[in-house]
């Protein structure tokens, strides 16, 4: 890619001026390490008192509750909610299967990452993407604050997809170099003989895995008929198929099986499935399925 296409790219910040006020919200409780915005589930110290329990030995002095004691002559410490970041992790496909389509799903995957990272560091707390086909990569390590969206949207932007998804490896690695749950986001179109079992390592840490299927109109709807010469964008194998009824009706059965199949092992994690088709606009696809399906708010 060229480095005016890299500084132009698919990608601009009128558009995430647009996600002003949305929150990403994860349905498990992960443990920050660094107080954000967020509130959870287990008792710290915070500003937001929660319940009492009885002192022992070895809690903070400070936390006794002495009018308490005034009244019932007992120690007793004071319970605080504790207030957590959320850490997103996103994995981005760049095979040469995400280069396809009008609209394209490589430049509408690497705007729905962008998105995400906005969000997140829009509300203080911490992102960090990966991009996976040939090889595994990191594009940005964990970070947070605002200022930081600008690094991460070049490097987005300068992206090329290419090669095969090479899904087994990118988890695996991912999962070695990510012992600290959080929620977790494959942005992918998933066609990958591999399996989705090939993402079973991210099940391993705890993590809620967000799985979101970028499909071309091109794929969510073929339009193909008569003797064609199908071509893998990733291994430049053809095959020659006579496109009639039979063959479109297995086609979406297969597709739907995937989807399906998607869709559980999400589940099975805390999380859920997303199609997001090219033909939605970006800001409708998330104000609508992902705030419908409760991620975004």
């Amino acid at each position: 890619m060229d480095t005016a296409r890299a500084r132009r790219g698919p990608i601009d910040s009128a558009f995430l001026g647009e996600l002003e006020g949305l929150r990403v919200l994860a349905r498990k409780v992960f443990r920050g390490q660094m107080r954000g915005e967020r509130r959870s589930r287990n008792k710290g110290q915070s500003v937001e008192f929660v319940d009492f329990r009885p002192y022992i030995k070895g809690d903070d002095l400070r936390r006794i509750d002495w009018n308490l004691y005034g009244r019932l002559e007992r120690y007793y410490i004071k319970l605080f909610e504790e207030e957590e970041d959320l850490r997103l992790y996103i994995l981005l496909d760049c095979s040469a299967s995400m280069d396809y389509g009008t609209p394209n799903k490589f430049n509408h995957a690497r705007k729905l990452a962008a998105a995400l990272s906005y969000i997140v560091l829009a509300n203080l707390e911490t992102v960090s993407v990966s991009v996976f086909a040939g090889d595994y990569g990191l594009i940005s390590t964990p970070t947070r604050g605002k200022g930081k969206i600008h690094p991460i949207l070049h490097k987005l932007n300068a992206l090329e997809a290419g090669g095969s998804s090479m899904l087994t490896a990118a988890a695996a690695r991912f999962a070695a170099a990510n012992r600290k749950s959080g929620l977790v986001c494959v942005i992918s179109d998933f066609f990958t003989a591999e399996g989705i079992e090939a993402i079973a390592p991210l099940l391993g840490a705890g993590h809620q895995i967000e799985l979101l299927q970028m499909l071309a109109p091109e794929e969510a709807n073929p339009q193909l008929t008569g003797d064609l010469e199908l071509i893998d964008k990733e291994t430049g194998v053809g095959v020659e198929v006579s496109m009639g009824i039979n063959v479109m009706r297995r086609y979406h059965q297969t597709l739907a099986a995937l989807q399906a199949e998607l869709k559980s092992f999400a589940l099975r994690s805390g999380g859920d499935f997303f199609i997001c088709n090219t033909a939605t606009p970006l800001k409708e696809f998330i104000l609508g399925a992902l705030r419908t399906g409760r991620l975004i708010r």
